[in-house]
């Protein structure tokens, strides 16, 4: 099979398609009364920084008591206790998130741009919140099979037994970006020759990763181990091929997946994360609020500003009653691979 690198966005829209619709049409530019719940109800933060010298995306998590960042419409106050390297953020560093709540599929993606650091805490400005969709918790299994204290010893042993991790990108302009990727085991991330690969899922189709990959390609992993705060951290280049002989060894359901992605590895390490640990996802407990993706979904739409012929006619869709859920599920049933 002939190499085919992607190298534009042209050529990642032909291998992955176009995002349907209004790209940005669930984004909101504020934290609303759904978002602050949801946040109020996270233990855990899974966050991409790009630093403002060399824009280069790094990964970390925080964690604490499920509120354990503060929330207002505009902005994030995180206690610097609470995130594995703290010390490495800086004032106009860009910010992606990705809020969880064990038991729950969904997660909340919220980005924007460090504005303040004292002693104490780390501040960010709100530049964009969205639920993000299922399949990768759906996929992983996260939540439903975990083994408490797991812990391995080598690279090759990780990747056979990781079934979620987070990717972390950023492009030029600091604008960074928190992935969740899932998989069964050993069909996440793999180790050939030295070089670690994973591969694309059908998801939400905004693709902003890949596009931070054509912009910056420099990105860093952390895998994770279902009921242990032991992590995989991998940092290196990034290269996307939409043809490549690996596609077939992430062949799952019968299906090969659009693309595949080969990190050339800078930087490999095992790490015990602190946040991870604090955050106490596993065994998972159901949270005391209750959470209605869906209505989230048609909330974050009626608050939009994206305008539009396509986006007036998308958000009277959704308004009729049953015709997101019914469309949510017949995704999720016939399009996880």
């Amino acid at each position: 099979m002939p190499e085919r690198i992607i190298q534009s966005v042209s050529a990642l829209e032909a291998c992955v398609g176009k995002t349907p619709g209004p790209r940005d049409l669930k984004v909101i530019d504020f934290l609303d009364a759904e978002a602050l719940r949801w946040i109020s109800a996270s233990p855990c933060l899974f966050v991409s920084r790009a630093g403002k010298h060399d824009n280069r995306a790094q990964a970390t998590i925080a964690g604490g008591e499920p509120g354990f960042v503060k929330a207002q419409a505009s902005h994030l106050t995180i206690a610097r206790a609470s995130i594995d390297g703290a010390d490495s953020f800086g004032i106009g560093d860009g910010f992606g998130s990705l809020f969880v709540i064990p038991t729950q599929k969904e997660s909340l993606r919220v980005n924007g741009t460090v504005t303040g650091i004292s002693d104490t805490e780390v501040t960010v400005e709100v530049a964009q919140c969205y639920l993000h969709c299922a399949k990768a918790f759906m996929r992983s299994k996260l939540w439903q099979e975990y083994e408490p204290g797991s812990e391995v010893k080598t690279e090759s042993e990780f990747c056979e037994k990781t079934r979620f991790m987070l990717v972390a990108t950023s492009d030029r302009d600091r604008r960074a970006d928190m992935s969740p990727k899932g998989d069964p085991a050993g069909m996440l991330l793999q180790l050939h020759d030295g070089q670690f690969w994973y591969s694309d899922r059908p998801g939400n189709r905004r693709v902003d990763g890949f596009r931070n990959i054509l912009n910056q390609p420099q990105i860093e992993i952390l895998a994770l181990l279902a009921g242990s705060p032991q992590i995989l951290r991998i940092s290196g280049e990034a290269v996307m091929y939409a043809e490549h002989q690996q596609k077939d060894r992430f062949i799952v359901a019968e299906k090969e997946p659009l693309l595949v992605v080969r990190i050339h590895p800078e930087h490999v390490s095992f790490e015990q994360s602190a946040a991870l640990a604090r955050a106490k996802l596993w065994p998972p407990h159901e949270p005391k609020l209750k959470f209605n993706p869906t209505e989230i979904w048609k909330g974050h739409m009626k608050l939009s500003k994206v305008s539009g012929v396509d986006a007036t006619l998308a958000k009277a869709a959704v308004s009729m009653p049953g015709v997101l859920q019914t469309g949510l599920d017949w995704d999720y049933k016939n399009n996880l691979y």
